[in-house]
């Protein structure tokens, strides 16, 4: 008897500690495998229950999911940069998050803990996105600094209620695997480029886009009809800049600014404008041609001026209503760097605008809050050219 009691023990054991087992293996098994990275079924589940709290709009398991994936390689992306983030910032972020509810950091955690979803699920969410803002600083944070040119212009049309199109043309380069630092040097090089002319050249010898045999060339568009990723990017430019490379899927893109109009706008009269003139013989075709090719900055005039002492070179800053009415209404539509040439007679004029004060046109305190703003549109597009880069990369696979 005693045997017996034995063996029915350990046969019901075996088999009720088998279940447990297998549900538990089940539980935290490899649901999806992002490159060398897993995600359990338990990580799906309660991501999605806390998707599900906070009201998320959408399939909150295919939104899980997706969202764990960006995890993984958001993670990936800042082990790969040596970036992480304390747990005194992790412990902020979620006080932080738990304030927009308007209750402590205690209370959240249970009231989530109440409805089946830990603190740790919590915290992975919060980490991810600490991390993640960290990694875009750190790889972005040069490039989207906002030149003069696009917060003058944001704070006008804000006023003005006017539109932007736009010329552009592009660059689209092929990153092939095991030649991406060969890629991204190259890119680097083109971004230099400031004559219209040799970015039309460099399209058709490197772009595998469509528009390679016209040079690049893009028709005319609205400016807030491009793609989210591209507007912060081309909104600060001046007619021949070119954008830093951003990241697409297996690949790398390039635009420069070819021309900008402005619909229904009105520059504010009170901002301070540095501009030039220079005068020179209207016959002189080469001399127009210097001025187009080699003229990139305003002070490439001086040595110019000074070598050509017939020519006449004039600089001044001034108000808008205070300038020469015969070239105010040029002046007025340039933007930074931009050139305009005028004929008076047997007289050319080249005029350049070489910079505008915005500071003129609100308080310092507003204009750094616009400037944060724009700032955070471009890191917010390079972002996501990032990640989307980082999912076309990647090795996902899902069981």
């Amino acid at each position: 008897m005693k045997n017996l009691l034995i063996r029915t023990w350990f046969t019901v054991s075996m088999v009720f500690f088998g279940v447990c087992s297998a549900g538990a293996e089940s539980l935290f098994s490899t649901a999806i495998k992002v490159n060398d990275a897993a995600v359990t079924v338990y990580e799906l589940k309660q991501r999605a229950r806390f998707l599900r709290l906070l009201n998320v709009p959408g399939d909150a398991d295919r939104v899980a999911r997706e969202q764990l994936i960006d995890d993984r390689l958001k993670l990936g992306a800042a082990q790969i940069l040596g970036l992480t983030v304390s747990e005194e910032e992790i412990k902020q972020g979620m006080t932080e998050f738990a304030a927009r509810a308007k209750i402590d950091l205690p209370t959240f955690i249970k009231q989530i803990e109440a409805q089946g979803v830990s603190e740790e699920t919590f915290r992975d969410f919060v980490k991810s996105g600490l991390l993640w803002r960290v990694v875009v600083q750190t790889r972005f944070g040069a490039q989207s600094q906002v030149p003069e040119a696009q917060l003058e212009r944001s704070i006008n049309l804000e006023g003005s209620g006017g539109g932007i199109r736009v010329l552009l043309s592009e660059i689209i380069l092929q990153v092939v695997p095991g030649q991406e630092k060969k890629t991204k040097k190259l890119a680097d090089e083109l971004s230099q480029i400031s004559s219209i002319k040799a970015f039309a050249d460099a399209a058709r010898r490197y772009s595998v886009a469509p528009t390679n045999t016209s040079g690049g060339k893009v028709k005319w568009q609205s400016l807030e009809k491009l793609p989210a990723v591209i507007q912060p990017l081309i909104f600060g430019l001046a007619p021949g800049d070119v954008t830093d490379p951003l990241p697409i899927p297996n690949g790398l893109a390039l635009f420069q600014l070819r021309a900008i109009e402005e619909t229904n706008y009105t520059r504010n009269s009170k901002a301070m404008i540095d501009y030039l003139t220079y005068q020179f013989p209207a016959s002189d075709k080469a001399m127009r041609e210097q001025l187009e090719t080699e003229v990139d900055q305003c002070d490439d005039l001086y040595a110019l001026a000074q070598s050509n002492q017939d020519h006449s070179l004039s600089r001044a800053t001034s108000t808008l209503n205070k300038i020469d009415a015969a070239i105010r209404d040029v002046v007025a539509g340039l933007d930074t760097l931009e050139k305009h040439f005028h004929s008076l007679g047997d007289t050319g004029l080249f005029i350049m605008v070489c910079s505008r004060s915005a500071s003129a046109q609100g308080s310092e305190a507003d204009l750094e809050k616009i400037r944060f703003g724009l700032r955070n549109k471009r890191l917010a597009g390079y972002a996501e050219g990032y990640l989307e880069n980082l999912r076309q990369d990647a090795r996902i696979v899902e069981k």
